[in-house]
């Protein structure tokens, strides 16, 4: 294996943008995953995580800004020490669990002796005869990331990696990727799913229409956050939100697919302003959970928008 210069992070982007025709895209983005850490890009959907995460992946030219890996700004070496999986599925249909992984791992230069344990000890064995076309897309999605995973990549880049997987196999890819960072080796993942960004995150970049809005260690995100409380509510009738937003103490309040998510500095009496404010509207309250805010809830208040609305 091929060791990085002594110092040099695993990935660096400075200024990057990529830019199309429509004037849609990425950037500029500034970001470097070290050795041992797993950066997260947050965004929702169209936000450019994807986009991004090509060019970091060497499968897209950038308009603009530099790029370098391990040291070195040629994406030819790069490709030899990086494994990325994107959204969809990317397999010989026709071929068996078996032969895809031995396919992939082979073209990477892994071993046998390497890619056969992972295999066995990976449930994806119950079926590693089957081929490919006949499993589940989940089942299609472990197996990719089984192939990206194996050989310990020096760098890891995932676009949506937990999309299609069952408990068991989060919770297996939350574990694959501490075990990476306890070895000292990076990781990148794209996501919109804070649950898992908040497991396994060292930084966490988030976009938004293209445009950093903020990239800093997960830890200080969240301590951020410190004093505030979620609030969801589900309700009939018109939107609340208005008559919310002058309740003391809110601070945003984003509509989405399921009501009103809330953001509020915790003091007493909170929760009964908030509903003095939904019955003076003379509306059936549904539903209403407070919880400890999350990454969700810094993008809230970073943008004014939820990340699923």
């Amino acid at each position: 294996m091929i060791e990085t210069a002594a110092g040099a992070p695993s990935l660096q982007a400075r200024e990057l943008s990529r830019r199309f025709g429509n004037g849609r895209g990425v950037g500029p983005v500034t970001l470097q995953v070290a050795p041992g850490e797993v950066q997260a890009i947050v965004g929702p959907n169209g936000s450019g995580k994807t986009t991004l995460l090509r060019c970091l992946a060497t499968r897209s030219r950038p308009s603009s800004g530099e790029l370098i890996w391990f040291g070195s700004p040629d994406p030819r070496a790069a490709r030899h020490r990086l494994a990325v999986v994107f959204d969809a599925t990317a397999h010989a249909d026709e071929l068996s669990s078996w032969d895809n992984l031995s396919f992939f791992a082979t073209a990477r230069g892994v071993p046998p002796e390497l890619w056969e344990p992972a295999l066995r000890q990976s449930p994806v064995l119950e079926v590693a005869d089957d081929p490919i076309s006949r499993l589940s897309y989940g089942m299609r999605r472990r197996v990719l990331l089984d192939e990206a995973l194996v050989g310990s990549p020096q760098l890891l880049l995932l676009d949506e990696p937990t999309l299609g997987l069952d408990v068991s196999a989060r919770q297996w890819l939350v574990e694959s990727l501490r075990g990476r960072a306890r070895e000292g080796l990076a990781s990148c993942v794209s996501t919109n799913d804070t649950d898992f960004v908040e497991q396994v995150a060292t930084r966490v970049c988030f976009l938004l229409e293209g445009r950093v809005l903020r990239n800093a260690p997960l830890q200080e995100l969240l301590a951020e956050l410190g004093g505030t409380r979620e609030i969801r509510i589900s309700y009939r009738g018109p939107s609340p939100r208005e008559r919310l937003l002058r309740v003391e103490g809110v601070e945003q309040a984003s509509e989405t697919e399921g009501g009103l998510l809330v953001l509020a500095r915790q003091r007493e009496g909170l929760l009964a302003a908030l509903l003095a404010a939904l019955g003076e509207l003379d509306r059936s309250l549904l539903d209403l959970t407070v919880r400890d805010p999350g990454l969700a809830d810094c993008f809230l208040r970073l943008s004014g928008r939820a990340l699923d609305g």
